[in-house]
């Protein structure tokens, strides 16, 4: 990974980070402004359901208290409408009542009193025997009713003698009183908790802003309306208003630095990194032209990569000379040990071969010094070709299978081991002079490691064509093998072959054991 690509990572990594930060603290301003709002909510909750309750008192005293009165009780008797103006109707205005009724045990109104300025509230529903059925289990009930003067709240209570007060007899009939949720109420509601309250739901307003829903149910436990409370919290918008203003001013801020930063590291760190990574890629000094006369650490280093390039084309020559010094060096190494070191050696076995033929057969030994002095012959030419051009093979008079041929026979007339040769013909037209100079250096090395280390009774050498189009020259023999993985003798045999086999672009494949023989294979593409 180069430095731009690093110092880009960097910036990423930095906007990452501060993307996160912003986000980490617009949360945390979000959720304290939640928290704060949550428990504004419960307290508005709970002052909500205390109001409620309060202003409801004065209503379920009413129906409790005169409920449980013996004056009551015989008013259920009597029916004294002077007693009823004195007692019930003078008193609805003490308990924020507009309305009373006084039932029978068997459901039949005995009583009512209404003091409105709008419209009827009407009685409770007594035609309904599930209603009185309702009484007659629970006697005390707090339910909502629709009427043509609004929505009415009603409390009931079973009348018993004042001494009943765990109220255990049987009801002599039931006190209900009812108060209009007139518009009054809710003003009186909404200016106590300082809020919006009403029958219809809020609309959407601020994130600041609370709002409640109270179910009032009917007899039936079913909502009759819903008690909708809205309240704008000033302290929480403040505070989200203060946190939008202080997150939009660290994305600004954010911004402007990043952008500062990216500006700056483009222009004095990515822009002379551009230059230097055109002068390295194209190996002139021409990008870097501009940056020689800057004093900071690029104008440096641009002066001594003007410098290198300088000493580098100064040693341009001297490494290609040196080069071809070396590697003329090698080519003679290996020539000298492939060639004409392999063709002495080979003449010394043919001697020692003849030398012991001389007693008892002196016709083969004579046939056998014949050989050795025609390859001693030809080594002394091959010298002289040194001398004279440095290429030590020449076989402008053969073909490569000829070639071959030859170089077999030679070998088998200084060896006592047999070679038995399968050599395809029509491979000669397939192969250059260049390959066909690798390939008689290879094959003689091969043979005459064959001949002095594998303790052989016969060595084979093949040359034929693959399937895939390759040449492949095979030499194998049946003696006692070596470990190729392991091996690591003092001559210079296999380097020379995998050198050869690289400059021939072949693959060269060794298949031996210990006990098992040795088999080499070099495969080749022919030049087309």
């Amino acid at each position: 990974m180069n430095i731009r690509t690093r110092l880009f990572l960097l910036l990423a990594g930095l906007l990452a980070a501060f993307g996160v930060a912003a986000g980490l603290l617009q949360r945390a301003h979000r959720l304290e402004a939640e928290s704060i709002l949550a428990n504004l909510r419960e307290e508005r909750s709970e002052l909500l359901d205390r109001l409620l309750e309060l202003t409801g008192q004065p209503l379920a005293s009413f129906a409790s208290d005169y409920s449980l009165w013996d004056e009551m009780v015989a008013f259920t008797q009597s029916a004294d409408p002077s007693w009823a103006a004195i007692n019930i109707e003078a008193s609805l205005p003490n308990f924020s009542a507009q309305a009373a009724w006084v039932v029978q045990p068997d459901g039949t109104l005995l009583y009512s009193v209404e003091r409105t300025d709008a419209q009827k509230i009407g009685p409770p529903p007594l035609d309904d025997p599930a209603f009185l059925d309702l009484l007659r289990s629970r006697g005390a009930l707090h339910y909502f009713q629709e009427s043509s003067a609004g929505l009415v709240e009603v409390r009931t209570g079973p009348i018993l003698p004042s001494d009943d007060t765990k109220r255990e007899q049987t009801a002599r009939g039931w006190f209900l009183v009812a108060r209009v949720w007139n518009d009054k109420l809710l003003t009186h509601l909404g200016d106590t908790m300082g809020s919006a309250v009403s029958f219809a739901p809020a609309a959407g307003g601020p994130p600041s802003s609370i709002n409640l829903a109270r179910p009032l149910p009917d007899w039936h436990g079913q909502p009759t309306r819903t008690l909708h409370v809205s309240y704008q919290s000033v302290a929480v918008h403040r505070l989200l208003e203060g946190n939008k203003d202080e997150t939009l001013l660290l994305y600004l801020f954010g911004i402007l630095g990043i952008t500062a930063v990216v500006f700056s590291v483009s222009k004095w760190v990515v822009q002379p990194l551009r230059q230097l990574d055109a002068c390295l890629s194209t190996g002139g000094a021409q990008p870097i032209l501009s940056l020689r006369n800057q004093q900071d650490e690029f104008g440096q280093l641009a002066r001594q990569l003007t410098k290198s390039f300088e000493q580098r084309d100064a040693l341009r020559i001297t490494e290609e000379n040196l080069r071809q010094a070396v590697e003329l060096q090698g080519r003679l190494a290996r020539d000298l040990h492939d060639g004409i070191i392999q063709s002495i050696y080979a003449t010394g076995i043919g001697l020692e071969i003849a030398q012991k033929q001389l007693v008892t057969d002196p016709d083969a030994a004579l046939k056998r010094l014949h050989a050795c002095q025609k390859t001693l012959n030809d080594t002394l030419w091959q010298v002289r070709q040194y001398i004279d051009d440095l290429e030590p093979e020449s076989v402008a008079d053969q073909t490569p299978i000829q070639s071959l041929t030859t170089l077999a026979a030679t070998m088998q007339s200084l060896q006592s081991i047999p070679i038995v040769s399968e050599i395809d013909p029509h491979l000669a037209a397939r192969i250059t002079p260049p390959q066909e100079m690798h390939l008689l250096k290879i094959t003689r090395e091969l043979l005459s490691n064959a001949f002095r280390h594998s303790g052989a009774s016969q060595v084979k050498l093949s040359l034929k064509s693959l399937p895939d189009g390759r040449i492949e020259l095979a030499v194998s023999d049946d003696g006692r093998g070596f470990n190729a993985a392991s091996y690591s003798g003092k001559g210079r045999g296999l380097a020379n072959l995998a050198i050869r086999a690289r400059e021939l672009d072949a693959e060269l494949l060794i298949d031996a054991a210990p006990g098992n023989g040795s088999r080499i294979f070099l495969r080749f593409y022919p030049v087309t």
